[in-house]
């Protein structure tokens, strides 16, 4: 009886945990990089942010910017949506061209992770 009882509870612990929504920050994205990418299934609906860099006369100051954006959804929510796929493309396409460029990959992440959020 009291197994039945546990069983039971870890049943309904596990269908709750599934039911319950999950927040935004937990999108799960699927991140390929180039001007062709291979999905593991179909995608549609293109969203895009450029970002661009720009130097000036000092060696310790550079300016950047998002200079375009292309939602593809008209709500809120789902556009926040985009946003965190899109932070995580850039965030890979970061760390994976600081290696490519010579840099260390825990000191790509570090340069993250330090980022002073204001």
């Amino acid at each position: 009886m009291r197994t039945t009882m546990k069983r039971l509870a870890v049943i309904v612990m596990v269908l709750a945990g599934m039911l319950i929504p999950r927040p935004a920050s937990l999108l799960d994205t699927e991140v390929r990089h180039g001007e062709s990418p291979t999905w593991s299934g179909p995608a549609y609906g293109r969203y895009a942010v450029t970002v661009v860099g720009y130097y000036t006369d000092s060696p310790n100051l550079a300016r950047a910017g998002v200079r375009k954006v292309e939602w593809q959804a008209e709500a809120k929510a789902k556009r926040r949506a985009e946003m965190l796929a899109l932070r995580a493309a850039f965030l890979d396409w970061f760390v994976e061209e600081w290696v490519r460029e010579g840099g260390v990959r825990e000191d790509g992440v570090h340069q993250i992770l330090r980022y002073p959020l204001r």
